[in-house]
């Protein structure tokens, strides 16, 4: 039985649009479905007035009842009409404190019951930690349909310098070279370019999650490692101009289980909360200053997404080492026959905001 939190009502009589109290208890309960049907129909019975408190309750990390919540929050909104607590909701959309997605729910029923809110709302969001990227993909709209060149230039570099999504800011660098501005996609995007890699460990698939080799005890750059493929020694690797590093491409093609490792040093000028930001295909572990910071396994085969894996830390002024285990399972069935495998890592070091953290690397040779 799942425990989680619910807006769960005593009884229908109990509470009314007026008893906003009531309303914003939170209980633990059973998550059945029987106790969810009860309290979505007393909320949706109550009103409007069980809009923002169903909001509030949104939870850090529970799909099943983030679901069930903005299910329940939709049909209140549906049949809410015209009396919807718009002010409310607007300022619950503006308070980044909130859960983003409880946000992005409030937004869009504001949208859906008086369209338009939303775009006018976005020129105000552009450094928003949620909404900023919607906030420039208009903006980056509004400069395409501009037939004035400074006007457009102008939007694109205000749009540049909020943009925190990769894939906006490397199109962004693109429009504006067509302006005669050049950039650094990498110190923008706080870009970990320079790394030394090891590889391939052969093992099974599932080994490849709990085996553990020579780099995770100490790495020694010059170190050789004698394996069952002949001996694997470090080798230099750069990042590609998409930011990520291709493991397959620097050589190390992967057999029906492999593991490779990744290793870089970073430095800060002062200690800083940061925000290591992995895209990996299948399954990575991180060690920074020698302890694991993050942890990804699992024997399903993934696919490379930007920033799928993150890991909050405070990090002392100097340098600091980062490790990384990165495990390759075999292709999926059904694949397409010839492709070439991938194996492609990308890492970003970002502000808590997602602007680049300030550091620098040596670059490797």
């Amino acid at each position: 039985m799942i425990r989680t939190l619910l807006l769960l009502l005593t009884s229908v009589s109990a509470v009314s649009a007026a008893d906003a109290d009531n309303i914003k208890r939170l209980v633990q309960a059973d998550a059945t479905s029987t106790s969810r049907r009860e309290a979505a129909a007393k909320l949706v019975a109550v009103g409007p007035d069980a809009m923002l408190p169903l909001l509030k309750a949104w939870p850090k990390d529970d799909p099943v009842t983030a679901n069930w919540i903005r299910t329940t929050f939709d049909d209140i909104a549906t049949r809410a009409s015209n009396k919807l607590p718009q002010d409310a909701l607007l300022g619950f959309v503006r308070d980044t404190q909130q859960h983003p997605k409880a946000r992005r729910a409030a937004l869009a029923a504001l949208d859906r019951h008086n369209p338009g809110t939303a775009s006018k709302l976005l020129p105000d969001l552009l450094s928003d930690p949620e909404f900023g990227p919607d906030a420039v993909a208009d903006r980056i709209r509004e400069a395409e349909q501009s037939t004035d060149p400074v006007k457009q230039k102008a939007m694109l570099l205000q749009a540049y310098t909020a943009a925190t999504d990769v894939e906006q800011v490397q199109q962004l660098a693109k429009k504006l070279t067509t302006h005669g501005e050049k950039s650094d996609v990498a110190r923008k995007l706080g870009l970990l370019t320079q790394w030394h890699i090891v590889g391939p460990f052969p093992v099974s698939p599932a080994d490849g999650l709990k085996q553990s080799f020579p780099p995770e005890t100490a790495v020694k750059l010059d170190a050789k490692y004698e394996t069952s493929v002949g001996p694997l020694a470090w080798t230099p690797i750069k990042a590609d101009d998409d930011g990520k590093l291709d493991l397959v491409k620097a050589g190390l093609s992967p057999t029906k289980g492999s593991v490779a490792y990744a290793y870089t040093v970073m430095t800060l000028s002062t200690a800083a909360k940061v925000e290591l930001r992995i895209g990996a295909v299948d399954n990575v572990t991180a060690w920074v200053n020698g302890k694991e910071a993050l942890k990804q396994a699992s024997l399903y085969r993934s696919h490379f997404r930007v920033d799928r894996h993150r890991a909050v830390l405070e990090l002392p002024a100097g340098s600091t080492p980062i490790l990384l285990k990165l495990t390759k399972t075999p292709p999926e069935e059904g694949g397409r026959p010839g492709a070439p495998p991938k194996w492609d890592f990308q890492v970003r070091l970002t502000q808590l905001s997602g602007h680049a953290a300030t550091f620098t690397q040596a670059e490797v040779k």
